[in-house]
């Protein structure tokens, strides 16, 4: 019996061994991983741009997921659901004078030596408080700039708490954001298509324990490094209220600017003072308002440009 024991003992290890080998073998066909070494390693130009196609073939082969039908888009996607309405109009006004803003703010900057000539724009957007409709204001933005010919756009949940993208696109949230901080994948896991053209997400994903940590961590500047030099034209991330958590500030100064969603007859003017002061004291660049839940166009907000009509009820964070 101890023969056979040790026999089976051996035909065990044998097995998984060869199934970690494997998978390490996966790993290094398809992840470049080589940025997380040292900070020289890391460089935008060290890494191998993959196209997208081969990131979801990489995702079926690391991380094994059942496909959501996405069909019932939420119907306060209006750029995606009422294209022609006058909200969705204000969108894409929107979506001009954020275009504008980025260039500006972008070519405002020493140019550097070290960042690809056609890294994709990174922003962040945020709110005061919870239930200004940030999050709806970020999705149908994303559907906006995604319209336009020649554009790539990734909308990333970095609301690991409380995060809603995913229930709007009717999605999956996992694999998500949470998943690729804490376990050994490449960010390609947690890349989820949408019915609309050139648009993708990262959704939140399972929510951890310690969301701030993950999103303060070195992997997640990792991760933000590693999708310069990937195939969008934009990347937006989706962050939770500035007076609630720290969590916009800690993303706010590693990309090119933050956007904060006000609620019109709601948030007092002291209280979006207080928030904007916050980003300053990280020194993130502020790139200017979003007034949401109007009933009328507003041809200026404390010197911003940036106003949208919204007469819908239950819009969300």
């Amino acid at each position: 019996m101890g023969k056979i024991s040790e026999a089976l003992k051996k035909v065990m290890e044998e097995r998984e061994k060869q199934k970690q080998l494997q998978r390490e073998a996966i790993m290094r066909a398809s992840v470049e991983r080589k940025e997380e070494k040292s900070p020289k390693e890391s460089s935008p130009q060290k890494a191998k741009k993959i196209p997208l196609e081969e990131r979801f073939k990489i995702k079926e082969q690391l991380y094994i997921v059942k496909p959501k039908d996405n069909s019932e888009i939420d119907a306060r996607v209006v750029v995606y659901s009422d294209y022609s309405s006058p909200i969705s109009e204000q969108y894409r006004i929107l979506r001009t004078n954020i275009k504008s803003s980025l260039t500006k703010a972008r070519a405002s900057k020493k140019i550097s030596t070290t960042k690809p000539a056609t890294s994709p724009y990174i922003f962040t957007i945020t709110s005061a408080l919870h239930g200004e409709g940030k999050t709806v204001t970020a999705v149908n933005l994303a559907v906006a700039l995604a319209s336009d010919l020649e554009s790539r756009v990734l909308l990333i949940d970095c609301d690991l708490r409380n995060g809603e993208i995913h229930k709007l696109l009717n999605l999956n949230y996992k694999p998500g954001l949470s998943e690729i901080l804490t376990g050994d994948f490449d960010w390609s896991v947690a890349l989820h298509r949408t019915l609309i053209r050139n648009l993708f997400i990262i959704p939140r994903g399972q929510p951890p324990s310690n969301p701030s940590e993950l999103l303060g961590s070195k992997k997640m500047r990792l991760i933000l490094e590693r999708l310069k030099v990937e195939e969008f034209t934009y990347i937006i991330l989706d962050t939770p209220p500035l007076l609630t958590f720290t969590d916009a500030t800690i993303l706010g100064v590693q990309t090119e600017g933050v956007v904060m969603v006000v609620e019109a007859q709601r948030t007092r003017a002291h209280i979006v003072k207080k928030a904007k002061e916050f980003l300053e004291q990280t020194h993130s660049r502020f790139l200017g308002f979003i007034l949401t839940k109007v009933d009328h166009y507003t041809p200026d907000f404390y010197g911003y440009y940036y106003h949208y009509h919204y007469k819908s009820a239950g819009v969300g964070s």
